[in-house]
């Protein structure tokens, strides 16, 4: 105490003594900004900031930024590079963005229906598959024969039959519900992959945006354009690490007529002595491939086929096995011939008691279960979904569950 008093004893030494006070605090102060400037990162200290994020990711969608509503933004790291998430309500649409932090790109884009009571007409009756499959390829602009689909099944969503379908046109994927009653869109989802050179450049996306939202043209001029280069960092900036891209969906995939036939000359089958089980579209770790599942009077086959190029990805084969023993209640050795699918199938309809108009078929596989020839079948009807399996020599019904 008797120091401090010392200290401003004299006119001269309080002087000397506030100006020390006054270097301290300025010192800790510099301190506090630096170490939070640290805490915050290098890169988002040189990053475009949440604003111009939100502006580029209004102009890919052609939104003006006063209709966006339940704007959300949020500084991250996404696959190895930092982005914004930006997420708005625009219509009836729900974007979500994520925006290169460094040059304001899209990396990725989501967008989803917010479905109102207006969005679609029903339609009278109840659509078949195939009905609902048109109306997802019509709502969302897609040709048939453009359209690949890795998914279309009939379910249950809160006690209204719907139609799943996910499929790709171009580098979008799209996810529809149809209503299986009304033909209604009950939901859909849209997920763009953005592909990029290898100069980091990215491509325009040629995507189309919903009715609901406004043209590109209405945006004001303040706000970036769609087509427009953002401004390139300084030159002091680090380039920023590039993220890994998903393999960008193509319409130059070869088609499943050409994977089988892939398939059956790697496994030197003729197409006449082979019975398919399964074709299918589908990704394995990022690669497009067709599932190819098919079999002869001896062996089984499992194919996964490069869509782009057609070779081989994976392949499985199992010879089939003399099954014996006891089955569900089956005593006896399999030795007649297999019946092949559309006999399981109506031997499941006749034991359902239902006709093959009046149900939607979800699954028909071919299997063995502890060497017992077997074909699992399931469809539905109605609100009902009916579960087999078949014994794949005599027709037999093993099993039989209804839910």
């Amino acid at each position: 105490m008797s120091s401090l008093k010392e200290m401003f004893s004299t006119p001269k030494r309080a002087a000397l003594a506030v100006a020390c006070l006054c270097v301290i605090l300025v010192t800790a102060g510099v301190c506090i900004v630096m170490i939070a400037n640290g805490a915050r990162g290098p890169e988002q200290s040189t990053a475009i900031g949440g604003e111009a994020a939100q502006n580029f990711a209004f102009a890919d969608a052609g939104v003006d930024p006063a209709s966006a509503q339940a704007v959300k933004v949020k500084y991250e790291r996404y696959q190895g590079t930092f982005v914004y998430e930006v997420e708005f309500l625009a219509g009836e649409t729900e974007y979500e963005y994520k925006i290169n932090a460094a040059d304001g790109s899209v990396v990725k884009k989501e967008q989803k229906a917010v479905m109102g009571p207006g969005n679609s007409v029903p339609m009278a009756g109840t659509i078949t598959l195939e009905e609902a499959r048109d109306i997802a390829l019509a709502d969302a602009g897609v040709a048939r024969e453009e359209a690949v689909f890795t998914e279309a099944k009939q379910d249950m969503e809160r006690g209204v039959p719907v139609f799943e379908f996910k499929f790709y046109g171009g580098n979008v994927e799209y996810e529809y519900e149809i209503n299986g009653q009304t033909g209604a869109v009950y939901s859909k989802k849209t997920t763009t992959y953005v592909s990029q050179d290898p100069a980091g450049t990215p491509p325009p996306v040629q995507t189309a945006p919903p009715a609901s939202q406004p043209p590109a043209s209405q945006t004001p001029a303040t706000q970036p354009p769609a087509t427009a280069k953002p401004t390139p960092a300084p030159a002091t900036q680090p380039p920023a690490t590039q993220a890994p891209r998903p393999t960008q969906p193509s319409n130059s995939f070869i088609g499943s007529d050409a994977a089988k036939q892939a398939a059956l000359a790697d496994a030197g089958v003729s197409a006449g002595d082979a019975r398919f089980t399964k074709v299918r579209m589908d990704y394995e770790d990022g690669v497009p491939v067709y599932e190819v599942e098919f079999y002869t009077a001896t062996h089984e086959y499992d194919y996964e086929i490069h869509a782009q190029n057609g070779s081989v990805f994976h392949k499985e084969v199992e010879a089939h096995q003399t099954s014996s023993g006891n089955h569900h209640g089956v005593t006896g050795t399999q030795t007649g011939a297999d019946i092949g699918a559309e006999a399981a199938k109506n031997a499941a309809l006749n034991h359902a008691g239902c006709a093959a108009g009046d149900v939607v078929f979800t699954k028909v596989e071919r299997d063995y279960d502890d060497g017992w020839l077997v074909y699992e079948i399931e469809f539905h009807k109605g609100g009902l979904e009916y579960e087999f399996e078949i014994d794949g020599t005599s027709g037999a019904v093993l099993k039989f569950e209804r839910d």
